[in-house]
């Protein structure tokens, strides 16, 4: 899945926050100072658009979705949820620089916002701006109403991992683990760096705590057997080949596999 579907997943939960936000002119909901600590809250109006035009870009539907979120814009300026969905937007029409720009925007309307520090440290590290994107994903995990504070610690690991930062994804791996122990992308993205350290054991253990959560994939059946050839089990390798061969016995269309992806 490409990273700019899954930062359409992530806004998901922001919009949805964002709704108990939502306020008529002059009255304050219920929750809007914890929302103001982070970003405005979004009228009524601002997020019936953000949510069509959310829904306009998941299927592809960019010119819709793109005046829905110039109807947002008009409305709620100093949104940026809307900042971040125009910045999707961008991205799909293969735009970068603008994209990059909504980003920013979003990032200094809501300087302490967990999901929107995350999804611009995502597209800052895309880029190639590794040390920038650290440092957002550090502030992300501050955020005290941040709900998916083990997603930036994945991103970041993910992050560290692609500049050679191994020893550091390792760390925030764990972080990531300590707070959603059953999380099944940032156990098998622990097993995978485990093996690539060279960790064996400590990878065969990630592993089977990620096994043990079940919805295998090809993906994850195969790194099972490339686990256990490493460390020099080759009946338990061949045992995972089978059960590759059993399970999933001929190239069928599948749904992608997300588990090394970029979490927004």
């Amino acid at each position: 899945m490409r990273p700019d579907a899954m930062r359409h997943l992530c806004l998901a939960a922001a919009l949805a926050f964002a709704a108990g936000c939502a306020t008529a002119p002059g009255k304050s909901a219920p929750g809007a100072q914890h929302a103001a600590s982070s970003h405005s809250a979004m009228s009524n109006k601002g997020l019936a658009n953000l949510s069509l035009a959310q829904n306009y870009l998941a299927s592809d539907r960019l010119e819709f979705a793109m005046d829905r979120a110039n109807r947002a814009l008009r409305s709620d300026p100093n949104s940026a949820d809307v900042q971040v969905v125009l910045g999707m937007i961008r991205e799909k029409l293969d735009d970068g620089p603008r994209a990059g720009e909504h980003y920013a925007r979003a990032a200094k309307m809501a300087p302490d916002s967990g999901h929107v520090l995350n999804v611009h440290a995502i597209w800052l590290c895309q880029e190639g701006n590794a040390a920038e994107a650290d440092a957002l994903f550090a502030r992300a995990v501050k955020d005290p109403f941040y709900k998916n504070k083990e997603l930036a610690y994945f991103n970041a690991a993910k992050c560290a991992q692609q500049v050679g930062q191994a020893d550091k994804a390792a760390q925030y791996l764990r972080q990531g683990i300590d707070l959603a122990p059953a999380n099944p992308v940032l156990l098998g993205r622990m097993a995978e760096l485990q093996l690539q350290r060279g960790d064996y054991m400590s990878a065969r253990a990630f592993y089977q705590r990620r096994e043990a959560l079940g919805s295998p994939t090809s993906d994850l059946i195969e790194l099972g057997a490339r686990i256990e050839d490493a460390a020099g089990d080759r009946a338990a390798a061949a045992r995972y080949r089978q059960r590759l061969q059993d399970d999933f016995p001929a190239p069928e269309p599948t749904p992608p596999n997300t588990e090394g992806s970029f979490q927004p």
